[in-house]
């Protein structure tokens, strides 16, 4: 019988568990991308402020002084670009709520919903009723960021009936943990793109599922919806369905029913945030350097010269193509430092070679090259989509700025499908073994970056 601690999704959570509470207190307040725009807006959610707050026409929100004082005091070893003393931190952990001294911070709020931050936003509802310290709140709503991640990439390895050293390596990417571990919507957006891609492989697969009832459709449509709330961008992955075979449905016509009804409620979904998205025209002074308040007229260009839009596309991705591949797998602070190359490399390696690890009584995955065919489409759309929603937010010249590889990462995931195989396969015992120290090697290679960068 299987030893407890070395099943894939225990082992998941000891690595992850360690691993994640390392970054999470080695990586300063503030340094992950975007940290204090995420805090801040959960802080508005309790204030009952659903978007943001205008002043002098400016965008903002109302905070305690003692955030603002926070925020100035990391932001200011951001700006000349120098390591943060440990004691300094420690002065930091001074500063007390007092939630009624108040003042109005000028910054563009992100244009979530609180869905995307369950439960944290509750979290910090609650500490703020206690009166936590600042600097604590934040330690507390990484550290519950994590949890949700290392709970949906735990439910994810275990119901999986194949690729599970896939999910298993691609959870402990370094960027995967390293995001899951700050203030921000990663964690939970990563984790239920994980376990959807689990559970899609699960009622495709598992030869213990014969038929397919309301129940587990509802259970499939329910996250798919939720991470179109999370990110649009990825809706085109719907076309996993189809590794779903007919077969397990009552009828044809049911088969496509769910789909229709899943796709057409979840477009419904994506309609209304960027309704709500494309009617938010005010925004911050260091912001409108750099962004294009009305996005009709580049909307416009890009339907009246659909193919010189692709060719700006090509041409930002062939330009930004090295920064990408490695930022996909790693990135550190928003001054986006990552692991060296060859690590990069042998995560890829390793990610493609775990697709052909199969243990002796491990179930096959059967994709066929139309299936593998409209995946491939759907993560060229998914990118494409990506890429406009950058297009539309940061002014360009010569190419597309503002492209991270992280937006990406997810469809790394659903792209590793195009290399299963049915008739070729690895059964040598001895590629878990390899999987798991290259696992290491690449988070001991993030360790050392976050150490080089603030220690």
């Amino acid at each position: 019988m299987e030893k407890t601690l070395f099943k894939t999704e225990n082992l998941f959570l000891l690595i992850c568990l360690i691993w994640g509470v390392i970054f999470l207190f080695i990586n300063p307040p503030f340094q992950t991308p975007d940290e204090f725009e995420h805090f801040f807006k959960m802080w508005g959610f309790t204030q009952g402020t659903l978007r943001h707050q205008i002043k002098d026409g400016i965008s903002g929100q109302v905070l305690p002084e003692s955030f603002v004082n926070l925020y100035n005091f990391y932001d200011y070893y951001r700006r000349i670009d120098t390591k943060i003393p440990f004691k300094a931190s420690m002065r930091a952990n001074k500063l007390s709520l007092e939630k009624e001294k108040t003042a109005f911070l000028n910054f563009n709020p992100s244009s979530y919903t609180p869905l995307s931050y369950f439960p944290s936003f509750i979290v910090l509802w609650i500490l703020k009723l206690l009166n936590i310290k600042p600097l604590l709140m934040m330690y507390i709503l990484r550290f519950c960021s994590l949890l949700v991640y290392l709970a949906l990439c735990y439910c994810a390895i275990k119901i999986t009936p194949c690729l599970k050293w896939t999910i298993w390596l691609f959870s402990l990417l370094p960027v995967n943990i390293y995001q899951a571990a700050s203030v921000s919507v990663d964690g939970l957006t990563f984790g239920l793109i994980i376990l959807f891609f689990a559970y899609t492989l699960k009622l495709a697969f598992d030869e213990n599922i014969k038929n397919i009832d309301i129940k587990k459709i509802l259970l499939w449509g329910i996250l798919f919806a939720y991470i179109c709330i999370l990110k649009y961008a990825y809706f085109p992955v719907i076309v996993v369905y189809f590794l779903i075979p007919k077969e397990k449905f009552a009828s044809q016509k049911q088969y496509f029913k769910y789909l229709f009804v899943i796709a057409g409620l979840s477009v419904l979904l994506i309609a209304a945030f960027l309704s709500a998205v494309m009617s938010t025209p005010v925004m911050n002074e260091h912001t409108k350097i750099f962004l294009i308040n009305d996005k009709t007229d580049l909307i416009k260009q890009i339907i009246h010269s659909p193919l010189d839009y692709l060719k700006k596309v090509v041409i930002s991705t062939y330009i930004l193509r090295g920064f990408i591949y490695r930022n996909i797998v790693s990135s550190v602070s928003v001054f986006f430092k990552m692991i060296p190359f060859f690590a990069v490399n042998l995560a890829y390696i390793a990610l493609i070679l775990s697709v052909f690890y199969r243990t002796v009584q491990g179930q096959v995955c059967k994709i066929n090259l139309k299936q593998k065919s409209l995946i491939i489409a759907a993560i060229l759309v998914s990118y494409l989509v990506i890429v406009t929603s950058v297009y539309l937010i940061y002014k360009s010249k010569t190419y597309i700025v503002g492209i991270q590889g992280r937006y990406l990462t997810p469809l790394l995931l659903f792209g590793l499908l195009v290399f299963v195989s049915q008739k070729k396969c690895i059964k040598n015992r001895l590629v878990p073994v390899f999987l798991f120290f290259v696992s290491q090697l690449l988070l001991l290679c993030m360790f050392v970056t976050i150490i080089g960068l603030y220690a």
